[in-house]
C-alpha cells in the first residue's frame, strides 16, 4: 500500500514511542516504514525469518502462535489495535521462534530496523522508550504464565470477557460485545478446545452471566456485580488504553514489504 512520507511521519507522531520527536527523525524513520494492508489468513511473518521490523497494528486482528514438529500450534498472543509486536526481536541475532498470522483483515504499519536505530541515534529517549515496550512484554509473559497455571478455563473466559468490557463494566444494566476474532482462535489462545469454549459459554449462559447470539455476547447485570469488583488477568502485550500506542487505519506481508 503506497503511503506519503508525510503520511507516514503523521501516522508515526500519534504513536508514544515516536511522539514529540524532532521532524527530522520521525522522517528518517518514516522513510523506512511502509503500511501494509493484509488478507485474512496472511502470514505476517514466520519461525525462522530473521526480524527486520516491528509492527504497529492500525485495525484487526492478528494471532502470534508457535508450532511443534508434528504440526500442533499453540496461540500464545492475540494482536489488536494500537498493539505492537516485534520490538524486542530487533535487538538480537535470533531469528523469529513464533509467526504472526492475520485472524482478520487487517492493515499494518512496519517500521523498519535502520530507521528505528538511526532515530535512536538521534533522540535517545527512543532507546527508553523501547526498553519500556520490552519490560512491558516481560510482565505480560509472566501474568499469562500465572494465568494458565492458577485459573480455571472459566476464569480465563470471565477475564477475557471483563477486558473486552473494559470501564463500561458495572455502568450499565448490560453489556453486548462482539467477539470480533474466530472462537476457535480464542479458545487456542486461551489453551483449551473450542468445545471446551463453547461449554464454558453455555454454562455462563445457563447462570444468567452471558446471553450468546454468534459473535456478539451480552454481559447481564449478575455477571457486573459478580465480576465486577476485581481487575481482570491482562492477557495483551499492552493492556488497554494504555500509554504507548494511541491510534487504531498469500505471501508473507513482510516479503512483500521488503
Amino acid at each position: 500500500m503506497h503511503t506519503s512520507l508525510d503520511d507516514l511521519s503523521l501516522v508515526l507522531g500519534e504513536i508514544a514511542l515516536f511522539r514529540g520527536l524532532a521532524d527530522a527523525v520521525v522522517a528518517e524513520v518514516a522513510r523506512s516504514s511502509q503500511v501494509l494492508s493484509v488478507p485474512k489468513g496472511a502470514s505476517i511473518y514466520a519461525a525462522g525469518e530473521r526480524p527486520r521490523a516491528l509492527y504497529h497494528v492500525m485495525s484487526g486482528h492478528l494471532k502470534v502462535a508457535v508450532s511443534s514438529p508434528d504440526g500442533g500450534e499453540k496461540v500464545i498472543e492475540l494482536m489488536s489495535p494500537r498493539q505492537v509486536f516485534g520490538v524486542a526481536e530487533l535487538f538480537g541475532d535470533a531469528a523469529y521462534v513464533s509467526s504472526v498470522e492475520a485472524v482478520t483483515p487487517v492493515v499494518l504499519l512496519a517500521v523498519g530496523r535502520d530507521g528505528i536505530f538511526r532515530a535512536m541515534e538521534q533522540a535517545p529517549c527512543v532507546m527508553r522508550r523501547m526498553l519500556g515496550a520490552v519490560a512491558e512484554r516481560q510482565s505480560s509473559i509472566e501474568r499469562d504464565i500465572a494465568a494458565d497455571c492458577f485459573q480455571s478455563g472459566t476464569d480465563k473466559v470471565v477475564d477475557y470477557l471483563r477486558g473486552l468490557a473494559g470501564t463500561a463494566l458495572g455502568q450499565a444494566a448490560s453489556i453486548e460485545l462482539e467477539l470480533e476474532i474466530p472462537k476457535h482462535v480464542l479458545a487456542a489462545r486461551l489453551g483449551f478446545t473450542p468445545e471446551t469454549l463453547s461449554r464454558i459459554f453455555r454454562e455462563l449462559s445457563d447462570g444468567g452471566l452471558i446471553h450468546v447470539n454468534g459473535k456478539m455476547v451480552t454481559l447481564t447485570d449478575k455477571f457486573a456485580r459478580r465480576h465486577g469488583g476485581r481487575p481482570p488477568v491482562e492477557r495483551r502485550a499492552v493492556p488497554r488504553g494504555e500509554t504507548w500506542f494511541d491510534r487504531a487505519a498469500g505471501t508473507s506481508a513482510q516479503r512483500a514489504w521488503i
